[in-house]
């Protein structure tokens, strides 16, 4: 029986909240290179991501993958607050090291 209960967890999904911790941690070791690239490929998805559409560019589908944003994504109702919020996490960073 024991065994069962292991098999009806979903393996190792993070939940958004560990999703926007763990993307906090990993700004704080980027130089301002790396976090301005990284703004510019979340704000690249604020463009041309739509959340409501089945299809989406393979740069879009790429984006997604590397930054492992497309299970947090699936429902469009929550998509634009959460990039917005990972915009606003990486420009603060930004703004640290600029200083």
């Amino acid at each position: 029986m024991n065994s069962y209960s292991k098999q009806e967890r979903p393996q190792a999904q993070n939940t958004l909240e560990d999703y926007f911790t763990e993307f906090g941690t990993k700004l704080t070791l980027l130089d301002f290179n790396q976090a301005d690239l990284l703004y510019k490929k979340l704000k690249f998805l604020g463009l041309n991501f739509d959340p409501f559409s089945n299809e989406n560019s393979p740069e879009c589908e790429q984006v997604l993958e590397a930054l492992g944003l497309s299970i947090h994504l699936q429902n469009p109702y929550l998509a634009t607050n959460i990039l917005l919020k990972l915009l606003d996490m990486t420009e603060e960073c930004i703004n640290k090291l600029k200083q």
